[in-house]
């Protein structure tokens, strides 16, 4: 439910969730968060709202009794976004005309590498998709299950940064040796 509630334009992401009961694919129903606490560091809402859904936005400890469950907007996100720039990124859509922050091994809506959900549909982005990112023709090939192809991906030099390094290379061996062979021949000449 939390991925079909992201809009799709440009630069969404989980604080563009509606803070609404929506109905599960159990049946059952989400519950709204509640916004309980002043929020000490940005004050309160446009609107006069409170921000804070923990007692640690008022600048006391943090009370386990404040904690929600089952929410569309995960409790943890306004917990701790004072702490880490909001967690902008988390449940992200990428964007049509943008790039992939980064590829990562594990492609996790709440992982904190950015963002991996599809511009458009309501899923996370694919293993060819991730892919195409790094630059892997079509045509190639990963083997094991869905989170081992994205580890390898993850991990992989992209094959035309491994293309650029390795012409490169070769340009730096053939020069030396141009140069050796150069300074054999003056050598040949002296003698």
């Amino acid at each position: 439910a939390r991925i079909a509630n992201i809009p799709t334009r440009g630069g969404s992401d989980w604080r563009d969730l509606p803070n609404l009961a929506v109905r599960l694919s159990d049946g059952s129903f989400s519950k709204k968060l509640q916004y309980t606490h002043h929020d000490k560091k940005n004050g309160k809402s446009s609107t006069g709202a409170l921000r804070g859904v923990c007692s640690c936005a008022t600048g006391k400890p943090c009370d386990p009794m404040d904690r929600q469950y089952n929410t569309l907007i995960p409790w943890c996100l306004p917990h701790t976004g004072n702490r880490h720039n909001h967690w902008a990124g988390l449940y992200g859509r990428v964007e049509w005309d943008g790039f992939f922050s980064t590829t990562v091994t594990n492609p996790e809506p709440m992982g904190k590498q950015g963002r991996v959900l599809h511009p458009e549909q309501t899923r996370v982005v694919s293993v060819r998709e991730c892919a195409r990112s790094q630059g892997f023709p079509d045509t190639y090939r990963f083997f094991g299950g869905i989170l081992d192809k994205h580890r390898q991906i993850g991990n992989a030099v992209p094959p035309p940064m491994g293309t650029a390094i390795g012409l490169e290379i070769l340009k730096s061996v053939a020069a030396k040796d141009l140069q050796e062979k150069t300074s054999m021949e003056v050598e040949e000449i002296k003698a």
